[in-house]
């Protein structure tokens, strides 16, 4: 009878996987349950490996994905921590699915993230940037759990209000602009006049249109399962070049 696999060496096969990991390797993974959770964080925080050649640039991307199915408070800073990956150009998909679907698994937490995402961004010893997208994971928090929409908006606005620096306000503002909050927008476009929102990250025009628009058309996919990821956001061979770096791939595994 063949070894079973431990996990750290099925998380090695994941990140040799692919464009798509195997659903049998899937399974595999996820049979321990949280027991998976460790070795599965070690290779999603690994985001060096985004700008590897394949197949090892998707491998982050995979373990992220597979923390979706496995979501606990433990994951929300070493994954903040590790964010924004680099995005070397508009050809850097990994990168840049990478960054937006940190978020979102970060808010498939659920309501348990609410408290240790505005801890997080409270405090002004964390980086800058990471404590502006916990505030902005918020949404995706609202999303995930209804339940806690309410208090994300009372929090997120109490912010904005309390004159908060920089990396609170740019995300507090984009928390309310992409969950679509209209009674908002008085106090958020007051907070860009003031100079409190950080416009690089996140652009009036583009506050302005999700605040009066329903939101961000795609934070529903924080309710994405894990190959429902792949189908909406691949990532997709785009040319002829990527596909022989696929087919490569597939010689030296034998």
């Amino acid at each position: 009878m063949a070894a079973k696999s431990s996990s750290a060496d099925l998380v090695r096969q994941l990140s040799r996987a692919g464009l798509r990991p195997s659903e049998r390797l899937v399974q595999q993974i996820l049979a321990p349950g949280p027991a998976a959770r460790s070795e599965l964080l070690k290779l999603a925080t690994s985001i060096e490996d985004l700008h590897e050649p394949m197949p090892a640039t998707i491998g982050p991307l995979h373990a992220l994905r597979l923390l979706g199915e496995l979501p606990d408070v433990s994951i929300i800073v070493p994954l903040l921590e590790r964010l924004p990956a680099p995005v070397w150009g508009q050809t850097d998909v990994p990168s840049q699915l990478y960054n937006q679907e940190a978020l979102e698994i970060i808010g498939r937490v659920g309501a348990p993230a609410l408290p240790v995402l505005m801890s997080y961004a409270d405090d002004e010893t964390h980086p800058p940037l990471a404590r502006m997208l916990a505030m902005a994971c918020l949404s995706y928090v609202a999303i995930r759990a209804p339940e806690v929409r309410d208090t994300v908006i009372a929090e997120a606005r109490r912010r904005l209000e309390a004159d908060h620096p920089w990396p609170v306000g740019t995300g507090a503002a984009m928390a309310l602009s992409d969950l679509g909050d209209k009674d908002s927008y008085q106090l958020v476009m007051a907070a860009y006049r003031a100079g409190r929102v950080n416009q690089e990250a996140a652009p009036a025009a583009t506050a302005r249109q999700y605040l009066l628009g329903g939101g961000r058309p795609n934070t529903a996919n924080v309710n994405l399962a894990f190959f429902e990821r792949y189908e909406r956001s691949g990532p997709f061979l785009k040319s002829d070049e990527d596909e022989d770096l696929e087919d490569d791939y597939e010689d030296d595994k034998y």
